[in-house]
């Protein structure tokens, strides 16, 4: 059977080991550089010269110019050879063409019969390989293994996009939560937080997020809460904390690729007469920023505007000293499971501690996240920090809540 021969009816049934979803050049690098039909030459060349030599059974079934199904059978053995060679200079493979060595990006999604019980036919196993293929292309990683949630998460990304497509402007909706000086308590700003109001129920981000960014639907909605977070800090933080208060804004790496972020960040802060700088902007340390990409221009932009850039949970990912060093960050956040854990880990305290000395060295301000017991701020203080943030001090909680209005 050639490549992209149709499978005969009952060939396979249920006695493949694994299926794999690859997809060459996911994010069309070699196409924009070379053209659609070199790179599209880029990734046969990569199959048949890298992957099918590592199981010449193994069945190859290509779906399009850039991807393929490939079926290994129990005497293939597992996938982890093709995953190794999808791993090799991570994720990206030197291919010749034309004399030339280029290099293809590729992505997988496995699904390997032993680590799905659950799937008992060909057409199940191929969804979830799918449904691997689509979280690593979603989460920019090489290689997903499939388990028993992939796909069930996968559908439930897509049902809830339907739903947020459908939603109105007005089911979104900021808490705020209030930021205090560790030392004495007194409240000095608000993080706005996101809440989508769907028929009885109050989501939190962790909810809906990943659907949205997902989708692009996180442009719209970002763009409301946006607008809502400033009108709030002119009106109710102002009447309420006095014209030095901020307001914090979480924007994710997506949203600060779009083209106006920074002039219609600018526009709304100028159109409610507030300083710039009490606009913080968030960025979670596990958002991938590269430096010289349009969403370190934009963060570069912000701080020309004038706005605080803020790292928030700092300590969760692998990225600090990065974000450290590449942007102009203001305003760290300490990362609530290192706080909590300083309390009685002297390893992560001292790690807490070496980011609370980084920062002082450089100027910057520290916040802790989480902070929820005396005992969390008494350490805190001691550690040094600024500012603190947690239920100690209050949940997030409506406007109408927590200002007077």
């Amino acid at each position: 059977m050639h490549m992209g021969e149709p499978r005969r009816r009952g060939q396979a049934g249920a006695s493949e080991a694994a299926v794999i979803a690859f997809c060459a050049d996911p994010f069309h690098r070699a196409a924009t550089a070379y053209g659609h039909r070199s790179s599209a030459t880029m990734a046969e060349r990569f199959v048949e010269r890298v992957l099918k030599p590592l199981s010449p059974t193994s069945r190859f079934e290509r779906r399009s110019d850039l991807e393929w199904l490939i079926s290994l059978s129990p005497m293939d053995g597992n996938p982890d050879a093709f995953v190794t060679a999808s791993r090799v200079r991570s994720g990206a493979h030197p291919v010749e063409v034309d004399g030339q060595t280029t290099f293809l990006d590729v992505c997988m999604g496995v699904a390997a019969r032993d680590q799905l019980p659950e799937v008992t036919d060909r057409v199940n196993l191929v969804q979830c390989a799918d449904a691997a293929l689509c979280l690593a292309l979603i989460r920019q990683h090489h290689v997903v293994f499939a388990d028993a949630e992939t796909l069930p998460l996968v559908r439930e990304h897509v049902a809830i996009g339907n739903r947020l497509a459908e939603a109105k402007p007005e089911d979104f909706r900021l808490h705020y939560q209030a930021i205090v000086r560790a030392d004495d308590r007194r409240p000095v700003g608000f993080e706005s937080l996101l809440r989508w109001y769907v028929d009885s129920a109050v989501l939190t981000p962790q909810t809906f997020l990943p659907a949205a960014q997902a989708t692009s639907l996180i442009l719209p909605i970002g763009q409301h809460t946006i607008e809502t977070a400033i009108r709030t800090l002119a009106v109710e933080i102002t009447s309420s904390f006095g014209d030095d208060a901020f307001v914090s804004i979480n924007l994710s790496a997506q949203q600060l690729w779009a083209d106006d972020i920074v002039n219609h960040i600018g526009e709304l802060i100028a159109a409610n007469s507030v300083a710039p700088q009490r606009v913080w902007i968030e960025v979670r340390e596990d958002e991938v920023i590269r430096l010289g990409s349009a969403a370190a221009r934009a963060i570069e932009g912000l701080d020309e505007l004038g706005c605080a850039i803020c790292v928030d949970d700092l300590g969760a990912g692998y990225s600090a000293l990065r974000y450290v060093r590449d942007l102009p960050v203001d305003v760290v956040k300490v990362d609530r499971s290192l706080i909590s854990g300083a309390v009685d880990d002297t390893s992560d305290r001292a790690v807490v501690q070496a980011i609370c000395d980084m920062a002082r060295a450089t100027g910057m301000t520290t916040l802790a996240e989480g902070v929820e017991t005396e005992t969390m701020l008494s350490m805190v203080v001691g550690l040094g920090f600024d500012l603190a943030q947690g239920y100690l001090f209050g949940k997030p909680e409506p406007a109408s809540s927590v200002f007077d209005l």
